[in-house]
């Protein structure tokens, strides 16, 4: 692959609604749409004797939520693991909307790993929302592009024979979106082993390579992003802004810029608030040592994450530190590859750590990787 080759561009929004409007038939309620891997609706999802007899082992809800109070419809299949107690299922909730300014990115890389991980085990996943059309079916897209490593294009074209999809036009945005991440981390890849780098650092980005991540295709950064299910990166204005705070249901704030002189908040000044503060005091520069907090700082958001909290984590600008805590997080606690914690981030902010907290960042991946080889020789052995 050359160096010079143009960058890879999915199709657009509306090439994929034509494609998938086209020719459409009814697919019923429920179809296997990769080996092992289910979409459906609401009704299949109930139907535990329809279940049964497909041998399903694990259930995505990507409509999960709780009946609509009003008069109006619900657009939320409220079942939960509570309703399939008489089955020996696993049970996966996305509290999800199936609207265009829905953000649903945040679940593609947890929902894939679900998949992935259940798959692995020999088991049967059904994948549902309300009609098996548009949340459902979008995160099965997610999970053919992340864990099979399938373009756009390809995992439509694939689902598309065993079931009429349709996802909204903001949801296949997003996933244009994860399809430009995956590829750009593909011809990085591909680039690597072109100019033969050593095999020990095949799989450690070097700075220049993290670097061209972060800083390609950049957005305006926001106030704050969801950057994984619950979990929230973002500035000092919102740290301070507890009306945000509030309507956020945040339960855990975790400042990675904590001190006198930098952002003197503290459990003192979330005292009319209920939440659990965690202070990191930590500079902004390149040769302040962040490392010893990598570990506490992923062990907190892991805990709330794990309770059902909702996490906010903030240093000034929501760009470096609190960048860097998210993503060490996320090769601690989730098992990423530092490749694939920028990509999942960068799906929804954009983060830019200072080169030597990268550089820590790497040695963490070297040592996470080390750790997992000797756990696998010694079950080998």
């Amino acid at each position: 692959m050359s160096l010079r080759d143009p960058p890879y561009e999915p199709p657009s929004v509306s090439d994929l609604q034509d494609f998938l409007l086209a020719d459409r038939r009814p697919t019923g309620h429920v179809n296997q749409v990769w080996p092992n891997l289910y979409i459906g609706n609401e009704a299949a999802a109930r139907d535990k004797g329809t279940l049964h007899s497909l041998g399903i082992t694990h259930i995505v809800n990507a409509a999960h939520g709780r009946p609509n109070p009003g008069p109006g419809p619900c657009f939320y299949v409220n079942t939960g693991p509570r309703f399939y107690r008489d089955m020996t299922v696993d049970y996966y909730g996305v509290e999800a909307d199936d609207a265009m300014d829905f953000i649903l990115s945040p679940f593609f890389y947890p929902t894939a790993r679900y998949i992935r991980a259940a798959l692995a085990k020999g088991g049967r996943v059904f994948v549902h929302c309300l009609m098996g059309v548009s949340r459902s079916a979008t995160l099965v897209l997610a999970f053919l592009m992340i864990v099979e490593g399938l373009r756009l294009q390809e995992a439509v074209a694939a689902v598309r024979p065993h079931r009429d999809i349709c996802p909204n036009p903001g949801f296949l945005q997003q996933l244009r979106g994860l399809d430009m991440s995956l590829e750009r981390e593909r011809r990085r890849r591909r680039q690597a082993q072109t100019l033969g780098h050593p095999t020990q650092e095949e799989e450690t980005l070097s700075l220049t390579e993290l670097r061209q991540i972060l800083w390609t295709n950049r957005m305006p950064v926001a106030p704050f992003n969801q950057v994984w299910p619950n979990l929230y990166i973002g500035d000092m204005s919102v740290a301070q802004d507890k009306t945000t705070l509030s309507s956020l249901g945040v339960s855990h704030i975790l400042n990675a810029a904590a001190g006198r002189h930098r952002i003197n908040t503290g459990q003192q000044f979330y005292s009319d608030l209920e939440v659990e503060y965690h202070g990191v005091e930590a500079a902004d520069h390149p040769e302040f040592d962040l490392r010893p907090f990598f570990n506490p700082a992923a062990q907190f958001i892991d805990s709330a994450l794990k309770k059902n909290g909702k996490v906010f984590v903030h240093c000034a600008m929501g760009v470096s530190r609190s960048g860097a805590l998210v993503l060490a997080y996320l090769m601690i606690c989730q098992g990423l590859s530092l490749a694939e914690a920028i990509v999942a981030v960068r799906l929804n902010r954009d983060i830019g750590p200072n080169s030597g907290f990268l550089e820590q960042l790497r040695q963490l991946e070297l040592s996470l990787s080390l750790q997992n080889r000797q756990v696998t020789e010694e079950d080998t052995s």
